[in-house]
């Protein structure tokens, strides 16, 4: 993963206990661990479906793990049974697996920072307990007040010079005394710690999409490290077709592409202490019921159709398609396996020549993340004990209080084939607007029904439902073999 994230990020963690003199300090250097999530989905995309992992351990506490879910897709449908998360996903930190970022850090790299700690009564609280003396502050607005009397939810934030790949943090105005007192203003409480993208491992092949999305912190910032894996697999255009499994030479065949169906999986976390607290006494910024949701759905209302000894065929949902084979499925014309070899076809002698044929159909694949923070918001009027400390009037007086409680946040990110960290199969990637850039996948997956002359598939006499994965068959038979013919039924 990439350190991007450490340049404009408010450190939480603060310097270690400084000097009460006034002697000037001219290079203080103090590790500070960055109080970000490192992370995203990590996505594997396959033929077979998506995988996304999110997580690791959870030291903070409250964590439920399950497992990955592999189940195929089902066409002209919308699958959202729910599967764990798991913590055995792979972790791409630090392994050099598939993330170009992967070892480009280098330290000394200098850039800017900001260090903010709360302003308390009795001085400046560091986020291990020290209290660098302080005798007043000045609060927004001007107005100068004793230690004493700061209002809750004040903060000094300084400037500082970080090194960007470890963290530390090599100089801020912290290193001065305080005998004159300091600026404070309002806490930054309401920031959240959402990853840059819900996926930061995203792995694409034939199999279906895995999503893996870790979050990094450290001993030095209250939270947890953790993460999660969902794995989706590609979902399956519905055909219907007639006469099938055979029909005649020269004769009106008949197909339509139905539907094309989605695929999704879930799974989450009960908890994230990021604040520091507990499901019992949550702290600011906590997460809690965190889900990392992977969908697959396709992106165009049409799908391409190969026929073998006809072509390709772009057709449109739902549109019948009638065509005719001048050739029968022989060998000698193309025709390849037999009935008998590809199985599901018992209303057919077992060697039965066949077409192959197969459908491929635009998707992309989307990665959310949702969860439930605990934030304060700012409410008109005196609190319950008469607090006022948010919002002020043109007098510089707070007007409000600030309430706390549970907000949903949810961020949705796709994940294009540029974006996975495995190369994805060449077969796999569609390029829908023709600039040469990979843009979506091509989903293989195919089930076939059986239509009567009425374009029905729920016909009793004609019901029939068939599927070989990414290919299908069909037999192109001579009159004298006929088989199939309109009207009359295959048993």
């Amino acid at each position: 993963m990439t350190n991007d994230w450490k340049k404009n990020f408010v450190y939480y963690s603060v310097l270690s206990l400084l000097a009460l003199s006034t002697v000037v300090v001219t290079a203080l250097k103090l590790n500070v661990e960055l109080a970000a999530a490192q992370g995203g989905c990590s996505v594997v995309v396959t033929g077979d479906g998506a995988t996304c992992t999110n997580g690791g351990s959870n030291p903070g506490g409250g964590s439920d793990d399950g497992g990955s879910t592999t189940d195929p897709g089902n066409p002209g449908s919308d699958d959202t049974n729910n599967g764990g998360g798991s913590d055995d996903g792979n972790n791409n930190n630090d392994d050099g697996n598939g993330d170009g970022d992967t070892g480009s850090c280098t330290p000394g790299t200098v850039s800017s920072g900001t260090l903010t700690v709360q302003a308390g009564s009795g001085g400046l609280v560091t986020s291990d307990g020290t209290v660098i003396p302080v005798g007043s502050y000045q609060l927004p607005g001007g107005a100068w007040v004793p230690a004493g009397e700061v209002p809750p939810n004040m903060c000094f934030t300084s400037a500082a010079t970080v090194d960007s790949c470890t963290g530390e943090v090599y100089g801020s105005q912290l290193a001065t005394n305080f005998i004159g007192g300091a600026i404070v203003s309002e806490c930054p409480g309401d920031e959240t710690h959402t990853p840059p993208t819900p996926c930061d491992e995203f792995v694409v092949t034939s199999g279906g999409v895995t999503c893996t999305t870790d979050f990094v912190t450290s001993d030095s910032f209250p939270g947890s490290e953790w993460q999660l894996t969902v794995h989706t697999p590609f979902p399956g255009a519905e055909i219907h077709t007639r006469p099938y499994p055979a029909t005649l030479v020269n004769w009106d065949t008949v197909m339509r592409v139905m539907s094309l169906g989605t695929s999704s999986r879930s799974g989450g976390l009960n908890y994230i202490p990021w604040g520091g607290g507990s499901e019992s006494d949550p702290g600011a910024g906590d997460w809690r019921d965190v889900t990392l949701r992977l969908e697959i759905k396709p992106v165009a209302d049409w799908a391409d159709v190969f026929l073998e000894n006809i072509g390709l065929i772009r057709m449109r949902l739902g549109e019948l398609h009638t065509f005719q084979w001048n050739l029968p499925s022989h060998p000698a014309a193309g025709g390849g396996p037999l009935s008998g070899q590809v199985g599901q076809l018992e209303e057919l002698e077992p060697d039965v020549p066949l077409y192959t044929n197969w459908t491929r159909a635009p998707y992309m694949v989307y990665c959310t993340i949702s969860y439930y923070e605990w934030k304060s918001t700012c409410v008109g009027g005196a609190g319950d004990n008469g607090e006022l400390n948010c919002r002020r009037n043109s007098a510089g007086e707070f007007t409000g209080h600030r309430e706390w409680g549970w907000k949903r946040s949810s961020q949705t990110t796709p994940i294009t084939p540029a974006m996975a960290i495995n190369q994805v199969p060449v077969g796999m990637l569609a390029d829908l607007n023709g600039d040469g850039t990979p843009d979506a996948y091509w989903g293989r997956l195919s089930f076939i029904r059986r239509m009567d002359d009425n374009g029905n598939v729920n016909n009793p006499e004609w019901a029939h439902s068939y599927s070989w994965g990414p290919v299908w068959y069909w037999a192109a038979r001579e009159a004298q073999g006929q088989i199939g013919w309109p009207g009359v039924p295959v048993p």
